[in-house]
Formats: C-alpha cells, sequence, structure tokens
C-alpha cells in the first residue's frame, strides 16, 4: 500500500487497494476451502450413523444374522479407530492435502464397492475399505483447517464450523437413511457419497494449499499389530453369541498376543505411541471416558435400530425418527458443554452429560419393558444429552497431557473413541443376539448401558481432580494454546 499524504505537488495520492483486494480473495478461498473439508468431516460422521437404519435392509437381501450386521459397522469403526495415528504421521510426511485426497478418493471406491456388493462378504469388504478412508482424511483435514487459519481466533471460529457441521452430519445419517430407504434401495446411502465426495475432493485440491513434508518417523509394524489386536479383539467379542469356544476364545487369545508385542514395541523411543503419555492419572482417567462415550453411543444406536425393525417392524424411516431425538440432542449438548465448562470447569457438563445417559438408558429399559416407542424416543432425546461431556473431557485430556504431546494426545483421544464405538458394537450386539424376538432384550442392554455411564461419573471424578483452570486452553502454559487441543475441543462430536 501506497503511503498517504501530500504528493511533491501537494496532491494525495492514491490508496493501492490491491492487497486488501488479494487478503479479501484468499479470505473468501480459505472459507470455500473449510466448507469442503466440513462437509468431508461430516461425510465421515453421516456414515458411520446412516447404515444402521439399513440393516434390516441389507439383512433382507444379502443374508446374516446379528453378527454379520455388527460386521457391517464394525468393518468400518475398527480400521477407523485403528489407522488414525498412523495417517497423521503420514500426512506429515507427504503432505496432509495430498493425503486428504487420497483418502477421499478411497472413501469413494469403496462407497462403489459397498453399493455393488453382490453378498454380504463383498459388503463388509467395502466397509473396512472406506474406514480406512476416513481414518486417513480425518486428521488431515483438521491439519489443513489448522494451516488455513493460522490465526488463534480464526482458527477458533473455523474449528467451530468444522465441527458443528461434522455434528450435523451425523444427526442426519438415522433419518437420511430412512427417507432413502422409503424411496430407493439400500444401495442408496452408498451412491449418495460419490457425488459428495468427488465434489468436495475437486473444492479441496483447488483451494485448499499444500502442507510442507516433514521428516517423521513411521510406525507401520506398530500400525499393523494395533489393527490386527483390535480387529481379533472385536471378532472375539462379536462371535461370542454363537455360542462356541472356538468362535470367541480363539481371536481372543490372539489380541492377547498381539496386545503383548503391541506394547513391547511401543516402548521404543520412536514409537507410534510412547507409553510415557499415561503416565497421567489424569490424561487415562479422561481417555477411559471417551472409550465409554462411543461405547453406548455406537451401541445403543445399533441396537435401538435393530429392535425397532427386527422386533417391532418399523420402516427404515419410522426407525429412523424414533432414534432421531438423540442425535438433534447431540448436536445442541456440544455448544452447550462449552459454555458450561468455560463458566464452571469441565466437571460439572460432564456429569450432568453421564448422569443424563443414566437416566436416558433407564427410560429405554422402561421402553422396552412396554413396548412404547414414545417412551422410547424421549430416553434417546435425554442419551443424548451425553454430548455435554464430550467437549469438555476433551479439554481434560489435551491438557492433562504435557504441551509436547498435546497432537499425540488428540490422536490418543480419537482413537480410543473410536475403538469404545467398535467394542460397543460388538459387546451390545453380542447381547442383542442372544435374544432378538421381544422388546424385553432392552432391559439387559441398557443395564449395560447405564453400568458403562455410571463408570464414566467416577472417572470424571478422578480426572477433574485439579482445578478447573488446568483445563481451560487459554491457559495451556508458557507456550500459548496448541491449536491440536483446540481442534478437538469442538472438533468430533458423533
Amino acid at each position: 500500500m501506497h503511503p498517504t499524504g501530500p504528493t511533491p505537488q501537494g496532491q494525495s495520492s492514491p490508496i493501492d487497494t490491491s492487497n486488501l483486494t488479494n487478503t479479501a480473495a484468499t479470505a473468501r478461498q480459505n472459507w470455500f476451502a473449510l466448507i469442503a473439508l466440513s462437509l468431508a468431516f461430516a461425510l465421515i460422521q453421516l456414515d458411520a450413523s446412516i447404515v444402521t437404519i439399513a440393516l434390516s435392509a441389507i439383512r433382507h437381501d444379502l443374508g446374516g444374522d446379528v453378527s454379520a450386521m455388527q460386521w457391517v459397522v464394525d468393518g468400518y469403526t475398527v480400521p477407523f479407530a485403528a489407522f488414525m495415528l498412523t495417517a497423521g504421521s503420514l500426512g506429515d510426511r507427504i503432505g496432509h492435502r495430498k493425503l486428504c485426497l487420497s483418502g477421499i478418493v478411497l472413501f469413494t471406491l469403496a462407497s462403489v464397492l459397498c453399493a455393488l456388493a453382490p453378498q454380504l462378504g463383498w459388503l463388509i469388504a467395502g466397509r473396512v475399505f472406506q474406514g480406512l478412508g476416513a481414518a486417513v482424511l480425518l486428521p488431515s483435514s483438521l491439519a489443513l483447517v489448522s494451516r488455513l487459519f493460522p490465526e488463534p481466533a480464526a482458527r477458533a471460529r473455523a474449528l467451530g464450523v468444522w465441527g458443528g457441521v461434522a455434528s450435523v452430519g451425523f444427526a442426519a445419517g438415522p433419518l437420511l437413511g430412512g427417507l432413502l430407504l422409503s424411496s430407493f434401495s439400500w444401495q442408496s446411502i452408498f451412491w449418495l457419497n460419490i457425488p459428495i465426495a468427488l465434489l468436495i475432493g475437486l473444492v479441496i485440491r483447488l483451494l485448499a494449499a499444500e502442507s510442507p513434508a516433514q521428516q517423521r518417523p513411521l510406525d507401520l509394524l506398530g500400525a499393523l499389530l494395533g489393527v490386527l489386536m483390535l480387529a481379533a479383539l472385536t471378532a472375539g467379542i462379536i462371535e461370542t453369541s454363537h455360542g462356541d469356544l472356538l468362535y470367541y476364545l480363539l481371536p481372543l487369545l490372539v489380541a492377547v498376543v498381539l496386545g503383548y508385542f503391541f506394547i513391547q514395541r511401543e516402548r521404543r523411543p520412536a514409537a507410534m505411541l510412547p507409553l510415557k503419555i499415561f503416565s497421567s492419572a489424569t490424561f487415562s482417567w479422561a481417555i477411559g471416558v471417551g472409550f465409554l462415550f462411543n461405547f453406548c453411543i455406537y451401541g445403543t444406536l445399533l441396537c435401538a435400530t435393530l429392535v425397532l425393525q427386527s422386533v417391532l417392524g418399523l420402516t427404515g424411516i419410522a426407525s429412523g425418527l424414533a432414534v432421531f431425538p438423540l442425535a438433534v440432542v447431540v448436536c445442541f449438548g456440544a455448544p452447550a458443554s462449552g459454555f458450561l465448562a468455560a463458566r464452571f470447569g469441565p466437571r460439572i457438563p460432564m456429569l450432568l452429560g453421564f448422569c443424563s445417559g443414566i437416566i436416558g438408558a433407564l427410560i429405554v429399559l422402561l421402553a422396552g419393558l412396554n413396548g412404547s416407542i414414545p417412551l422410547l424416543m424421549v430416553g434417546m432425546g435425554v442419551l443424548g444429552l451425553c454430548s455435554l461431556a464430550m467437549p469438555a473431557m476433551t479439554s481434560v485430556a489435551l491438557y492433562s497431557a504435557p504441551h509436547q504431546h498435546r497432537g499425540l494426545a488428540s490422536g490418543v483421544l480419537n482413537t480410543s473413541r473410536q475403538m469404545g464405538g467398535a467394542i460397543g458394537i460388538a459387546v451390545l450386539g453380542a447381547v442383542l443376539g442372544s435374544r432378538p424376538d421381544s422388546t424385553a432384550i432392552l432391559v439387559p442392554l441398557m443395564i449395560i448401558v447405564a453400568g458403562c455411564y455410571l463408570l464414566a461419573v467416577v472417572g470424571t471424578w478422578f480426572a477433574t481432580a485439579a482445578r478447573p483452570s488446568t483445563f481451560r486452553p487459554g491457559l495451556a502454559g508458557p507456550e500459548g494454546p496448541d491449536h491440536h487441543g483446540a481442534a478437538s475441543v469442538v472438533a468430533e462430536l458423533k
């Protein structure tokens, strides 16, 4: 910009607005890129919830029992959970835009495979590749958002948009799935991904700048051990419904052996998951609470949908409307949690959230005894208030970890949550498979859910024993707020 003031001839020189114009254009470009990255995250969230509504139709067309339907869901959540840490490290090495686009391509091709699947095995394989694509996409989209908005205030607003749009994606899943099933076949929930993903990828390719490549160690063996361990553990739990010891005991033993080697591997200095990060009891309690959160949400959504369709005979759109209160309340719980945590510290919203989960589970239990759909809808809405706990709990996890490990803490927390979702589906689905012919099956299911929320209340008490200011992002220490921490506080709520 030229300086203003008199020229040698006594006249004022005009202001050069080119820099202002360029700045405004760059800001618009960054916000369009943010919308695309937010929609990419929303698409991941959508596929985590929309498929539960289609399980009855999938079972009718392709066959399979309850455990097979669990694999349709966990085929997505297991690789999603297990590969996120490795994907984040890989993005540091090759560039996050490149990895983000690769994740979109993989997710799109996997959606085609799911839509064209002639047999159940092909569908589960497609879901596995979708989970891999989601694992590649999520950490890269977060890194790109942080790079597009380096200024703290702008970044906070951008991450709020990113997480809010993703929550809407999750909330829309049950109802949108029901609408698609009422007009088309179950394959339509996968065909829907393709034009959306291609448009998102094009915008990101054109508008999002590439991140610089960094030399970071890549622990492929540790990642492989972690994936196989989680898959074996999930398989063992799911197959307990078959009653044959070999179906579930052998995978569980394999999971124990792989877990041992995984822990030994991660004791190395250059490990993917340095175990010293768990030296903080507060951090460990918070990670456990995150596990329980997704265990209950994912497991409840799966089982309630199957009971509504298989036992009560509801259509896809009717069952979607029945569980819709949970998803809607989840969207409003996250911002309310941020307000409460800023005013009272994290303990209050966490306790409110998990106590609401206990009450909601007991209401759904009563609905199962009475076969009452209105009462079940009320219970699902109250269960959704557990979302009050998640953002506050995330801040506890991130700001109880050492400053140099806050990015890693974000990855550990998200991985723990996805593992909780996968195992929740496995455990509650195994209970459901034992007696799927009556709504009374909701009684033992909701007893388990209420018990897990009670454990989360205990975990909350220990995790928030420190002063509330310890967990507030604005007091992150002399280095200032860490952008990975801010991201996780607002970003991921399912």
